[in-house]
């Protein structure tokens, strides 16, 4: 296995919690990392179940911890993960440079040791730590500070007391005669501390002064615009008049977030003069005719689409596959008793009457038995522009992983196709002599088992460690798995609605294909009825380059071979679909 590390990005970092939370392990992301590219899926990375064991580090030094995990989760980004900071002058500086824009440390990165498919996909990876390092490895990796709301500024009025209340409004208005007049207002609130207790005073002032000049300067009319909307709540006592106006002007920045700021401190009570601040903003919106990004807005790209559960064998498995593939395939042979054209299939009677009479002699002969090979190849003819040019091998990459897929399910498909052929005619079910009361599908596994247990015709029983089930059997089990009444008292059955489980103990049963679909049916067998060799470590990837043309020829090739055993192992219960 590798010793990986891979950055992800987006950091919540939180100064009061002293926390820092984001994705960890980016999803279906071709990642530079320092065994190479690769990506990652969901499920490819195993989260410890106590996630207190993942330390988070600076740059990858696991001699300067600086925290611990306190939650790993998944999503369909990626792996989440949030940290606690430690209380240290290291943790203190990595939370600093978190919540600076300009910091250099702003993205998680992890540490875990996986293996590496054929098609460059992470397996069976094992998540053992986290480091905060600088950004860079992914585009998306940013730093979002939460900062905690700015508390307000308490002022003191020294021999008055500590104000804790103040309001303030100054700004211009004109009159229905083209007057303009300059309203003042300041509501302040002191407490001080006297005998017995607090004392709360508050002074109101109001003035009122008509301009006689026009505000035709700059620097009047920026003052206007910052005295309109440094307007507060202006109480039901305050001189009525006409609306607060700009003087001729757009709003600045700095008018419009003091509108902003006013608007969110006072909530429900926010000054009109803010309001109309506000409303003499163009319109810039999102989306449609005239909106401010027009065709530059992008979607946010999300890569490969996972579609439903990756395919995991079940046929091929029950039979415990191996490696020991050879050009020549597999040779053996089987003893029998008798001969070829007379064979005898019953023990050898060896009983002797003693008294030097004659004893009796038998003959033997052998049977050759020899694998078959299946092949599997696909090849394309690939532009070199998706090798040469960033951005195009993550196609090619997702392309391969569906040859990966369908080469599985090829080799699943024709394992089972040998078990059903090995086992021969469909067995007669023999549910008459089973209860009433018990599924017929029930009948017909245990049927099934029993079958593969008797005695053969060579003296020897075999072990049952797997039945495959038709869908019409596999429905049935599972309701009769929930009552014990429709069970005899020698069986114990566990299903799941996955397709799988367990009947008498050690019996795998999983639904499939086996030839029959209108009544129940079982194909009951033990594992070592066949063979099933395939090359270590998946499809065999082949390339070259096609220079004429500007391509790269790439083929991936795949092979199954088939060594029936003991077919007698292998029993079909049912009846055949007319």
């Amino acid at each position: 296995m590798h010793d990986i590390t891979i950055q992800g990005g987006e950091v919540l970092a939180s100064l009061d919690e002293r926390t820092l939370t984001g994705l960890l392990v980016p999803f279906n992301e071709v990642g530079q990392t320092n065994a190479g590219r690769f990506t990652v899926e969901a499920g490819s990375i195993a989260l410890p179940a106590d996630p207190d064991v993942v330390t988070l580090n600076v740059d990858h030094d696991r001699y300067q911890p600086v925290g611990r995990a306190t939650r790993l989760w998944q999503t369909a980004q990626g792996i989440m993960a949030s940290f606690s900071i430690g209380r240290t002058p290291q943790g203190d500086a990595v939370l600093a440079d978190a919540l600076n824009p300009d910091g250099r440390r702003r993205a998680l990165s992890a540490e875990f040791k996986t293996d590496i498919d054929a098609a460059r996909v992470a397996r069976n990876g094992v998540l053992a730590g986290a480091a905060i390092l600088a950004a860079g490895a992914f585009r998306s990796a940013r730093v979002l500070a939460e900062l905690a709301e700015d508390a307000e500024e308490v002022e003191e009025v020294e021999g008055e007391g500590e104000v804790t209340a103040l309001d303030k409004s100054e700004y211009v208005y004109t009159d229905e005669e083209g007057r303009k007049y300059r309203r003042s207002y300041e509501s302040v609130t002191t407490t001080a501390e006297v005998e017995g207790g607090t004392e709360s005073t508050t002074v109101t002032t109001s003035t009122e002064t008509e301009l006689t000049g026009s505000i035709d300067t700059e620097e009047e009319a920026i003052v206007a615009e910052q005295e309109t909307v440094q307007a507060g709540y202006v109480p039901g006592t305050m001189i009525a008049g006409g609306a607060a106006v700009l003087a001729g002007r757009l709003p600045t920045l700095e008018t419009i977030v003091s509108a902003l700021v006013d608007v969110k401190s006072h909530k429900g009570r926010a000054s009109q003069e803010s309001v109309e601040v506000l409303a003499a903003l163009s319109d810039l919106t999102l989306t449609g005719a005239g909106s401010l990004p027009g065709a530059a807005l992008q979607p946010n790209w999300m890569g490969l689409i996972a579609e439903g559960v990756p395919y995991v064998q079940e046929y091929i498995t029950l039979f415990n596959p191996g490696t020991e593939i050879y050009a020549g395939g597999k040779k053996g042979y089987k003893l029998r008793r008798g001969t070829a054209a007379a064979p005898l299939n019953a023990p050898l009677d060896g009983t002797w009457a003693g008294n030097k009479q004659p004893v009796k002699s038998y003959q033997g002969f052998t049977e050759s038995h020899s694998s078959v090979l299946d092949r599997w190849a696909i090849a394309e003819d690939i532009g070199r522009e998706f090798f040469d040019l960033p951005g195009g091998m993550e196609f090619v990459l997702a392309f391969l992983q569906f040859l990966q897929e369908d080469y599985l399910i090829w080799q699943d498909d024709l394992a089972l196709a040998y078990a059903v052929a090995a086992a021969g005619a469909p067995i007669a079910p023999n549910s008459p002599t089973l209860p009433a009361n018990y599924p017929t599908a029930l009948k017909r596994l245990i049927q099934g088992i029993l079958a593969v247990k008797r005695r053969k015709a060579d003296g020897r029983r075999d072990t049952p460690t797997f039945a495959v089930v038709n869908d019409v059997a596999f429905e049935e089990l599972i309701y009769a798995a929930g009552g014990e009444q429709n069970l005899p008292a020698f069986v114990n059955i566990a299903l799941s609605t996955s397709g799988n489980g367990t009947v008498d103990g050690n019996v795998q049963v999983v639904a499939g294909d086996i030839g029959i679909e209108d009544t129940p049916a079982v194909l009951a067998g033990a594992s070592y009825a066949i063979d099933f060799d395939r090359p270590a470590g998946g499809l065999l990837e082949v390339e070259a380059l096609d220079l004429a043309r500007g391509g790269v020829d790439k083929g991936v090739h795949g092979y199954l071979q088939t060594f029936v055993k003991r077919p007698e192992a292998l029993k079909l219960i049912g009846e055949a679909d007319v």
